[in-house]
C-alpha cells in the first residue's frame, strides 16, 4: 500500500513540473495536471442476493492525473489515469469474509469535454468510456475471491475558475459499470456505479 502511495504522489509530482514548465507556452493547446477527491460506491445486485448477504456501500478517494487536449475552442479531449479507493462489499451474516470489490482500482477514463462559454469562471460538461482494473486481485486464501475488470461510462459537469497562478476546476461524476464484476460463485451477476466529487489543478 505505502508502495502504490509513493508510485501515485511521484507521478503527480512530475505531471505537475511538467504542467508548470507547459505554462510558460503561450497559447498552447495541450495542459497537464493532477487531481484528487472522494467517492461514493454503489454497488448493486441484479438478482435477489442469499438471506445471509447484503451490500455495503460507503466512502472512498481517488488520486490521478490527465491532460487535456484542445480539439477546438469549447471540446476538449481530456484522458485521465486515477487510483482509486473504494469503499464496498458483499457482507456476509455467517463466518464467511466479507467479498471487497474494487478495493483498490485503476481507472483509465478517455473524457471528452465541452465548454461552455468562456471567462474566467467557465462551466462544462464531459463524457466518455472508462477502463476499471482491479489491483492488488489476489485472494489471501480460499475464501476470498477477485474482482473482474469493468468498462463504464462517464457523465459529468464541473467548472474551471482561472487564478493567477493555476486552473482550479471542481467537478461531480457519475460512472455507471456495465459488466458483471462478480466472481463469487455463491453469488450471481453485481454491478458497481460510483459518484466522484473531484478537484482537478492544472
Amino acid at each position: 500500500m505505502k508502495n502504490v502511495v509513493l508510485l501515485a504522489s511521484m507521478l503527480c509530482l512530475s505531471f505537475i513540473g511538467f504542467a508548470q514548465s507547459e505554462s510558460s507556452k503561450p497559447d498552447r493547446k495541450t495542459s497537464f495536471g493532477f487531481n484528487l477527491g472522494t467517492n461514493y460506491s454503489n454497488l448493486y445486485a441484479k438478482e435477489t442476493l442469499p438471506d445471509y448477504a447484503s451490500i455495503s456501500n460507503g466512502v472512498g478517494a481517488s488520486l490521478g492525473v490527465f491532460m487535456d487536449y484542445s480539439i477546438s475552442k469549447h471540446l476538449l479531449f481530456s484522458p485521465k489515469i486515477e487510483l482509486a479507493y473504494n469503499n464496498c462489499s458483499v457482507e456476509s451474516d455467517d463466518e464467511t469474509e466479507d467479498y471487497n470489490i474494487f478495493p483498490i482500482s485503476l481507472d483509465i477514463m478517455a473524457h471528452m469535454k465541452y465548454k461552455i462559454g468562456e471567462g474566467k469562471l467557465t462551466p462544462y460538461i464531459l463524457a466518455g468510456p472508462n477502463l476499471k482494473l482491479p489491483l492488488f486481485n489476489k485472494p489471501k486464501n480460499s475464501s476470498d475471491f477477485e474482482t473482474n475488470p469493468d468498462f463504464a461510462i462517464d457523465f459529468g459537469i464541473g467548472f474551471e475558475k482561472l487564478n493567477q497562478y493555476f486552473i482550479l476546476a471542481p467537478e461531480l461524476r457519475y460512472s455507471i459499470g456495465l459488466l458483471n464484476v462478480n466472481q463469487n460463485p455463491f453469488l450471481q451477476s453485481l454491478n458497481f456505479n460510483k459518484i466522484s466529487l473531484i478537484l482537478n489543478f492544472k
